[in-house]
């Protein structure tokens, strides 16, 4: 049956629509798509200080750094509300580069606000997750909420915790997020520090409850950063 131009051209029309929301509704871990009605972007940095570790610390070398949070929000200042950023669960990989991520963007509500707060979350047995790493069976010992990998005196290590722990940082200043235009809030973090204090290193495999009671602190450092240098503004 011969078909008229015009029943062509819609159908190619409806074949580029169907493509575009396809192609948009597929997303890597932990970004979601940053379009024009954004107004804050949260980004992750591991510190510089991380370079700086391992001479000092030649018997740890960290080779990934995988974090899984839930419901990161940020407080309004002199007030206990409270703006949704990302609800669902969101894998962190962190850049040992002291490279910058960005983790999320959203649309918040205008106002000043002082703190972030998430969950550092392990894995309900329902959620679906794209990265299987957090997962290694259906029990509640077999599913995890950090998973690092790395050498500890050049013997291969892969550190887990199932620790589920709620996070509140407060910002150096507070934080006026506008109407239009967006700002960005960097949150500092150094995975070395997880494993030492001071020339003292932590087996990964021997001393687990130091490690997790120190990544359960580490998150304390957030702060405004327009031009993602990993500096305050």
């Amino acid at each position: 049956m011969k078909r008229s131009p015009w029943l062509l051209l819609c159908l190619a029309s409806a074949s580029v629509l169907a493509s575009g929301l396809l192609s948009t509704g597929c997303n890597d871990i932990g970004t979601e798509p940053v379009g024009s009605d954004e107004n804050v972007h949260l980004s992750v940095q591991a510190a510089a200080i991380v370079a700086q570790h391992k001479p000092s610390h030649e018997v740890l070398h960290i080779t990934s750094v995988k974090v899984l949070l839930k419901r990161i929000v940020f407080g309004q200042a002199a007030s206990d509300d409270t703006s949704d950023v990302h609800t669902g669960p969101l894998v962190v990989d962190l850049n040992l580069e002291a490279k910058m991520t960005v983790l999320t963007a959203a649309r918040v509500r205008p106002g000043t606000y002082d703190r972030v707060r998430f969950d550092l979350h392990k894995p309900e047995d329902d959620e679906v997750l794209s990265d299987p790493v957090f997962r290694a069976g259906s029990g509640g010992a077999q599913r995890f909420s950090v998973v690092i990998t790395g050498f500890y005196h050049d013997t291969p290590f892969t550190f887990t915790s199932r620790e589920s722990a709620r996070q509140q940082l407060l910002l150096d200043a507070p934080l006026m997020i506008p109407e239009s235009g967006t700002v960005n809030v960097t949150i500092k973090v150094d995975p070395y520090a997880w494993f030492s204090t001071g020339e003292i290193v932590y087996d990964p495999v021997l001393q687990t409850r130091e490690i997790d009671d120190r990544i359960k602190t580490s998150f304390a450092f957030a702060f405004k950063d327009n031009d993602r240098n990993g500096n305050p503004d």
